[in-house]
């Protein structure tokens, strides 16, 4: 598992994917798909962003998936996590 320098210390497991892609051609797919819709649909109920188009000029800020398993006390897989999160080291 190769992590850039800026996601080291981000606690993944062997069960957590790398970015998006990865996600998509694990065996676990239909989970982080389902896991990124009910992170889209927590942005929108929370009125987090707005699709809005760039303004001339602009270079816009990008993002990045991030899956995280999350286990129980028994280490039983609870539910899979994924998160969007922008890259504001660009």
């Amino acid at each position: 598992m190769y992590l850039q320098e800026h996601e080291d210390g981000i606690s993944l497991t062997e069960d957590d994917t790398i970015n998006f892609y990865e996600a998509m051609k694990s065996s676990k797919s239909q989970k982080w798909i389902g896991a990124m819709e009910e992170e889209i649909k927590s942005m929108r109920d929370n009125n987090v962003w707005d699709l809005v188009e760039l303004p001339e000029g602009v270079k816009p800020i990008g993002c990045k998936w991030i899956s995280k398993t999350k286990r129980d006390y028994m280490g039983n897989i609870e539910r899979h996590k994924a998160r969007l999160a922008t890259k504001g080291f660009t």
